[in-house]
């Protein structure tokens, strides 16, 4: 966008009636400020100074200036002084500031003309236009170059906010496609070890298998209907994991105890979809591994505007650093990083007996006018 259209954009766009009034405003008050600067001198001289005389000048000055403001800016953002082009289009400038100067002083001219027959009743005398033109030029020269440079910052000031807009309408892009990508990573990792498992079980016990089948089906329908979603409520999170211990308790049968600890004011609450299920997969990985029977509890509650989510279980726990390094957890890391940034956190303890708790702390936070996010 060139500086003509961004400056006509900004007088032109939201609240521009209110910029004009400002504008409007500002013009006013230099006219007044103009007018109390020669009114007043002539009083501190002893002189008996014409108040309507004063205030006509002045005023018409300021707001014949103000007449022109919209051609100036058109003409600034269409010759803009740049790098590469400045030496050649100086000349064009001060050409322009002439032509400005000359039509400020006509208007000035014919409009006080008019008001000192109207309200004075009397002939307005400029004197020799000649030398008129010379003497206002020389003020007419220096409020040109400061409009100019008044609509060069605001021109600059709306194209770094323009970026600024945009760059973070990139970010935000770029971190839902991560985020996409993410889920579309987790997903198949997920998929892969239930089907493995469901072979491995076929053999042993068909009826089991076919109860996994059975419960995989409804999760994966479940899946797709939240695949667009970053989060959901944790009600819903709740019955994709409830279908995942289905199929695993088919599996294990005696050897799972799962406890569920929901508070139930935190049922509404909005989590990232399928981010208990990794947890309660590596629980239960480990878990199943080191003992007879997996035990594990899931947990929420609210605390402080804060929403606690945990999976605790009865496996060995952390015993080095790569002990529970996976695509489960390395995801769920990611996943809560891009969506919350600082405004989380991810904990892996080990517990007192024996076993790891895994606790996630995110902003509590419901859903909104159809809002699915924070």
């Amino acid at each position: 966008m060139d500086t003509r259209h961004k400056i006509s954009a900004w007088l032109a766009g939201h609240g521009a009636a209110v910029k004009w009034l400002g504008i409007f405003l500002f013009f006013t008050l230099i006219g007044v400020m103009n007018f109390n600067r020669f009114y007043v001198n002539e009083l501190a001289e002893g002189g008996m100074p014409s108040f309507h005389h004063y205030f006509i000048n002045e005023m018409t000055g300021a707001y014949a200036v103000l007449l022109l403001l919209p051609l100036l800016l058109h003409f600034f953002g269409k010759f803009p002084l740049q790098r590469g082009n400045w030496l050649r289009r100086l000349p064009v400038h001060l050409l322009a500031s002439v032509i400005f100067g000359a039509s400020h002083t006509m208007l000035m001219f014919l409009s006080r003309k008019l008001l000192y027959a109207l309200l004075l009743q009397k002939d307005y005398d400029y004197g020799h236009f000649g030398y008129r033109l010379l003497m206002e030029y020389q003020h007419q020269f220096f409020t040109y170059w400061l409009i100019y440079g008044i609509a060069f910052f605001v021109s600059m000031r709306r194209e770094h906010q323009r970026q600024k807009l945009k760059t973070a309408q990139l970010e935000q892009q770029l971190t839902a496609a991560r985020l996409q990508a993410l889920q579309m990573q987790l997903n198949p990792h997920f998929l892969f070890n239930t089907l493995n498992m469901i072979s491995s079980t076929m053999y042993d016990d068909v009826n089991a298998a076919d109860k996994m089948m059975a419960s995989l089906s409804d999760l994966l329908r479940k899946t797709l209907n939240v695949s667009n979603r970053q989060e959901h409520p944790l009600r819903n999170e709740l019955e994709l994991v409830n279908l995942y211990i289905e199929m695993m308790q088919a599996r294990f049968q005696n050897q799972l105890s799962v406890k569920m600890n929901i508070d139930r004011d935190t049922l509404e609450a909005l989590v990232p979809s399928f981010i208990l299920q990794p947890l309660v997969e590596n629980s239960l990985k480990h878990a199943t591994s080191n003992v007879q029977t997996a035990e594990i509890e899931i947990l929420s509650r609210q605390q402080n505007r804060r929403l606690i989510l945990s999976v605790k279980d009865n496996g060995p726990g952390i015993q080095n650093e790569t002990s529970q390094n996976g695509v489960g957890l390395s995801n769920t890391a990611e996943r809560l990083e891009k969506l919350y940034g600082a405004d989380h956190r991810l904990h892996l303890l080990n517990n007192q007996t024996n076993g790891l708790t895994v606790m996630i702390d995110i902003p509590f936070h419901v859903e909104k006018n159809g809002d699915d996010g924070p």
